[in-house]
């Protein structure tokens, strides 16, 4: 394994992070409940793993979600 030293003008400035807005905060709650509902779906085999996949990138651009990024391996 390579490493490499940042400097400084490379480095990312501390900042403390936002806190998110209630609209976000309602976002990430019903893109998660959106996705529970669809996830049983699929565990009942009410729809394919396709049609799962497609309404799953479509909640993630209606809801966009602080955390959708960190979770899902498709953009």
């Amino acid at each position: 394994m390579r490493m490499i030293q940042l400097l400084p003008e490379h480095q990312t400035p501390n900042h403390k992070p936002s806190k998110p807005t209630k609209e976000q905060l309602n976002n990430e709650l019903n893109f998660h409940l959106a996705e529970k509902e669809l996830m049983k779906l699929r565990e009942e085999e009410l729809i394919s793993q396709e049609e799962f996949d497609q309404i799953s990138k479509l909640n993630r651009q209606k809801f966009n979600p602080l955390l959708s990024p960190l979770m899902c391996d498709k953009p």
